[in-house]
């Protein structure tokens, strides 16, 4: 099974999940695997994998925002298209510093 994550109808998807059954056909390992969008399969990149759908779809998501911050700070900098291909990070770094970031703006301060 696979899932195009996307805003609305009229936007492009964001991500993919695909859902994965692994080990003992009688009692298999379920696994979701999330990778950026892209019209073709060897341009897209992967995120991550994870164990539950809930999960997959939050990666997913937490890439979006990752990406369109990380858009915004290198378009604040003036970064020409050139620099910002040459600079962006892999998805999954991308994704775990959004998450540790998102961590210490929300941890209440003493």
């Amino acid at each position: 099974m696979e899932w195009l994550l996307r805003v609305s109808e009229s936007q492009a998807p964001y991500s993919i999940v695909r859902r994965f059954l692994l080990g003992d056909p009688n009692r298999p390992d379920e696994w979701y695997r999330v990778v950026t969008y892209a019209p073709t399969s060897d341009a897209r990149e992967l995120v991550g994998w994870v164990r539950t759908l809930d999960a997959a779809c939050q990666l997913g998501w937490d890439y979006k925002c990752a990406y369109e911050s990380w858009r915004h700070h290198m378009a604040k900098r003036r970064a020409s298209d050139a620099e910002m291909v040459a600079a962006k990070p892999p998805a999954a770094e991308m994704v775990r510093f959004y998450r540790e970031h998102e961590k210490k703006v929300a941890r209440p301060t003493s």
